[in-house]
């Protein structure tokens, strides 16, 4: 038994020293060798002494590379360097981490360098969360498109690191590149990018919204609205901050369009599938808009009697009195001759049975009074006997 403690003992001692002997010749190699040689000690070390050599690697490559600019085992070395920088060094000093990084991204052309950076840094800020990682991004993508450069594969990984780690500044900054169309060759990657980014830039975007005119609008829709990657609630959110911002504009311009009226209908409707009980005030201020807009012909009747449902389901009580006071003034010119869209009637009769308020009681029974086709005396008859006393 002793014998073999101490055959694992010796065993355990050579191969310390052989480990030891191993990342001691790794070093003297870097600080004795050419570029080749310290791209090949950073690689090749075990992983303590390599993170150990990436540093000093970092340094090299600051204090050469405005000698050796855009030199290609310079670029090599710098790779090396930032791929196997410890995430340790970073979390103890990440200003001055940023700043080596940085200053490395903007001195060299080669886009495997700057890819590496970016990577690397994004990789760092996804554990442990540092605005100056976003703010160097942010930064960089804005002056790139400023400047009105062509975008590559930097910018492109730019851009797929922000959707990960992005703030509401790389919303901004994102969502007028993308509107803008200079960058399309990357519109899928900017489109994925705002998606994510949407939870987090939620006051932005209803800023954006609030100062859009109905093409912005149409868009902000096209993009948020009708994406599937956004979760329900938000998109509720959006589409009843759309719908208050197209009612001020007819409001604003007294004009209205068949155009702005379907799509009015269409942000309803996303509300009462997503049952948006919170939008209920901004519906029965609707219910105006949409009388006058189906009196105009921009709205069927079809679609009038959907926002009568609609309004019914995320408006629930409120919207008693409001469906009471339109019926009693269809209820009148039918009184006076003039007869109304039985399609309309019916739709106010079915909301209100479903309701069962009983503040419907009398324009119910006088409904039942008047000249309506047969089938609506009925329908009206039933919802009366639905009410709740």
């Amino acid at each position: 038994m002793k014998k073999t403690v101490l055959t694992i003992s010796i065993l355990f001692s050579i191969f310390s020293f052989l480990y030891a002997e191993v990342n001691s010749n790794s070093e003297i190699k870097f600080i004795k060798g050419n570029i080749s040689d310290k791209i090949a000690s950073v690689k090749d070390a075990e992983k303590e002494v390599s993170e150990k050599l990436s540093v000093k690697a970092v340094d090299f490559v600051l204090d050469n590379m405005d000698l050796l600019k855009d030199d290609r085992e310079l670029s090599g070395l710098a790779v090396a360097a930032i791929m196997t920088f410890p995430e340790t060094v970073f979390t103890e000093k990440p200003e001055e981490t940023i700043t080596k990084f940085s200053s490395i991204f903007y001195n060299f052309t080669d886009k495997n360098v700057r890819i590496s950076v970016i990577e690397k840094l994004s990789a760092f800020s996804q554990k442990d969360s540092n605005n100056e990682v976003i703010r160097f991004l942010n930064t960089f993508l804005k002056e790139s498109y400023d400047d009105n450069k062509k975008p590559s594969e930097v910018e492109k990984c730019a851009i797929t690191s922000l959707a990960q780690i992005g703030n509401s500044e790389s919303f901004e900054i994102l969502y007028s590149i993308y509107i803008n169309k200079k960058w399309s060759s990357l519109d899928n990657e900017i489109n994925s990018a705002i998606i994510s980014l949407t939870e987090v830039s939620l006051k932005e975007l209803i800023l954006i919204i609030n100062a859009s005119d109905y093409t912005q609008m149409k868009l902000i829709s096209s993009i948020f609205v009708k994406n599937n990657k956004i979760s329900s609630s938000l998109k509720s959110e959006i589409a009843e901050k759309l719908l208050n911002s197209s009612m001020l504009i007819v409001r604003d311009s007294g004009s209205v369009t068949k155009d702005i009226a379907d799509f009015q209908i269409e942000l309803c409707k996303v509300l009462y599938d997503n049952n948006w009980t919170r939008s209920s005030s901004l519906m029965l201020s609707y219910f105006d808009v949409a009388k006058t807009e189906q009196k105009a012909g921009f709205i069927t009747e079809e679609q009038f009697s959907d926002i009568i449902r609609y309004i019914e389901k995320l408006s629930s009580k409120e919207a008693v009195k409001v469906f009471v006071t339109y019926l009693e003034s269809l209820n009148a010119e039918m009184n006076n001759g003039k007869v109304p869209s039985v399609t309309i009637v019916s739709a106010l009769i079915s909301a209100l049975g479903d309701l069962g308020d009983k503040l419907a009681f009398d324009c119910l029974l006088y409904t039942t009074y008047l000249n309506y086709p047969e089938e609506i005396i009925t329908q009206a008859r039933s919802a009366l006997s639905s009410l709740k006393w």
